[in-house]
């Protein structure tokens, strides 16, 4: 097992915080178009500055894999508003984690993510990572995933230090009222960049705190309440994670991608998301994968490192 430590992370705005905490992984999500089939595979804030100024990374050392593509079925936008409005109320009758109960955020989660560029997009081997983030005061995170030997960059260790890490009371201190919330979203919308519309990168940011954070009931409501305002969110049913379950999704549609948080129908537990085609693209046909998650266990515990016992 190797490990090293990223340098400081500066501190950042609300919501800009998760890109550079602890997904720094977000932009395989939104890749650019590239002149040759590439992805960046780089865990650690180290190895991202040395991406940074290279440019991208090539992957030699991963074999090649087929698209893979699903079906892509009509949304319905009616019952958006009515969903997320159901949610909202069964999250906020959630009971609170009780305080005290330990100094990090556990998540356990699995992805895979497609490749771009040099013909139809290509879905990587699903993997699975751990991530701790400090919960309540501002301290060391650690990021745990596959170990990679990367041309350029060189070895991207299983195991890396984040460095004076935002705190996950931090990242979920956010207004009660959606419509607050959804102004704080817009407005960070020229900060947070990749070039999606205001309602795209509010619908992006809702996403980032959902995926990696242990959020309080009452925030989780007014997330939900909060999209259920964005203009073309849709409810697309019979949707599966990178664990194989199924679940309904939110979803929002920006050019040709469509973005899908997926929750289970039942109790609206998240699950994970998922991303991809919905129009004919020099990426692939409707349907061509380019992002699957799924969330396998949240908690909180003692020591940086440890797994929970359940």
């Amino acid at each position: 097992m190797r490990e090293t430590s990223a340098p400081p992370v500066p501190a950042l705005p609300a919501l800009r915080r998760q890109a550079l905490r602890h997904h720094l992984l977000a932009e395989v999500r939104r890749p650019a178009r590239r002149p040759r089939r590439v992805r960046v595979l780089v865990p650690a804030a180290a190895a991202l500055a040395v991406v940074v100024a290279v440019g991208v990374v090539a992957q030699p050392w991963a074999p090649r894999s087929a698209p893979l593509v699903v079906p892509v079925v009509q949304g319905e936008r009616v019952g958006a508003t009515l969903l997320l409005n159901r949610m909202a109320v069964a999250a906020a009758d959630k009971p609170v984690p009780p305080p005290g109960e330990g100094g990090y955020v556990y998540i356990k989660s699995r992805g895979a993510f497609a490749e771009l560029g040099d013909g139809p997009a290509r879905l990587r081997p699903v993997h699975e990572r751990e991530i701790w983030i400090p919960r309540d005061e501002r301290g060391d995170g650690l990021l745990r995933q596959p170990f990679f030997d990367a041309p350029i960059v060189g070895v991207i260790p299983e195991s890396v230090t984040l460095t004076d890490v935002t705190p996950n009371a931090a990242l979920v201190d956010l207004p009660d009222d959606p419509d607050a919330l959804l102004t704080e979203l817009y407005a960070e919308r020229e900060d947070r960049g990749r070039g999606t519309s205001h309602d795209g990168a509010a619908f992006t940011a809702i996403g980032d705190i959902l995926r990696e954070s242990l959020v309080p009931p009452r925030t989780s409501a007014a997330l939900y309440r909060a999209a259920a305002k964005i203009p073309g969110v849709e409810v697309v049913r019979g949707v599966t994670d990178a664990a194989g379950r199924r679940g309904i999704a939110v979803a929002h549609t920006e050019r040709s991608r469509r973005d899908e948080w997926i929750f289970d129908e039942r109790t609206f537990d998240y699950l994970g998301e998922r991303s991809y085609l919905v129009a004919e693209t020099a990426d692939g046909p409707p349907g061509t994968v380019l992002g699957t998650t799924a969330v396998l266990q949240r908690a909180v515990v003692s020591q940086l490192g440890q797994r929970p016992t359940r």
